[in-house]
């Protein structure tokens, strides 16, 4: 590996944050970020398009770098750490616009083709702060950044009509995210996590679509009615996440298991045309969930008691009569018979 120049070396050590003021950089660079983003926002149009990208790339490298280049003191990084990385990969998102807008597109996040292009570096640049760093909160924004480059991929290569080719895409992601959370369970257990926190994101996604509409990259998709399958695929994915937080004791797949059990709520609990009924979900959802605290509840047989340990052997008993008045006589090694001389 070649050797880093000293006037690099220099460079990158200016603006490396130390261990003991991480928590103030930290401090500082969130406002930093959100004052840079109110810029961009309030001077859009205002300023031009290339002076909002050097400022946002300053911005960026600054932040991110120190993410980048802060010590790693333990198997993860610290909060500072975290947050620093956090907070450079929200302005790596501004950078990436704005410099779509100066390579000419005028609306970067509803043009599937140039999402797909954005997705992919960002992806890209997560991951580095996923792996490299150890950072479990990057690890999840590369999960979710990487599942929108498939559905801006798509929707760019194949330009499908309807929402039906995204919600299979979402369905996809799940049963993906799920793959990579066995894969990374025993090498990489926080990542893991993060890993179900993204399918749990993609379920969301799926059911919001149904319910008013959610923006996927180059199409506003939404509407229609959930089918049975697809009130099942929530239904599962609501109850796994509610089972795995309860399991592993990951408080993040329990919160987002809420919301798609919600949700789930929200679409099959609509009454029919026909008018409301307990036929269907919520017989079937009743009967299981009354098996169930019925077989917990129903009465049981005390176990017979545990053996009492064995009782001690008494004491041995002191020698009494002319046995123990008789002395005993110990002779030396030497003066003990020799058995050839016996022969």
């Amino acid at each position: 590996m070649a050797a880093v120049p000293a006037s690099v070396e220099r460079a990158l050590a200016v603006v490396r944050p130390h261990p003991h003021r991480g928590d103030l950089i930290a401090a500082a660079a969130v406002p930093l970020t959100v004052g840079v983003v109110m810029v961009e926002v309030r001077f859009d149009g205002v300023w031009g398009r290339g002076v909002l990208f050097v400022v946002a790339l300053l911005a960026c490298a600054l932040v991110l770098g120190m993410g980048l280049l802060a010590p790693l003191e333990e198997d993860h990084p610290r909060a500072y750490q975290s947050v620093l990385l956090v907070a450079g990969l929200t302005l790596l998102v501004v950078v990436l616009g704005r410099l779509a807008q100066v390579l000419g597109e005028d609306a970067p996040f509803s043009a599937s083709g140039t999402v797909t292009w954005m997705a992919t570096l960002f992806t890209a640049v997560a991951a580095v702060a996923a792996w490299q760093r150890r950072s479990a909160v990057c690890a999840l924004i590369e999960f979710v950044a990487g599942g929108i480059t498939l559905l801006a991929f798509v929707q760019w290569v194949f330009d499908p009509t309807g929402p039906n080719t995204s919600r299979w895409l979402l369905l996809v992601l799940i049963l993906v995210y799920a793959a990579v959370h066995v894969r990374l369970r025993e090498s990489w257990p926080r990542h893991a996590v993060q890993a179900v926190n993204a399918a749990g994101l993609a379920a969301i996604v799926l059911a919001v679509s149904y319910l008013g509409g959610v923006f996927l990259p180059g199409r506003l998709v939404g509407g229609g009615h959930a089918g049975t399958g697809w009130e099942l695929v929530l239904l599962a994915v609501g109850l796994a996440l509610a089972a795995y937080a309860a399991v592993d004791r990951e408080p993040g797949p329990g919160y987002l298991g809420f919301v798609v059990l919600v949700l789930f709520v929200l679409l099959a609990g609509r009454p029919s045309t026909s008018g409301a009924s307990l036929i269907g979900w919520p017989i079937l959802l009743l009967i299981v969930g009354g098996a169930g605290v019925a077989a917990g509840l129903r009465p049981r047989r005390d176990l017979p008691p545990e053996p009492a340990p064995p009782a001690p052997p008494p004491p041995p008993r002191p020698m009494s009569g002319p046995a123990a008045e008789a002395p005993t006589e110990v002779r030396p090694v030497e003066e003990r018979d020799d058995p050839s001389e016996s022969n």
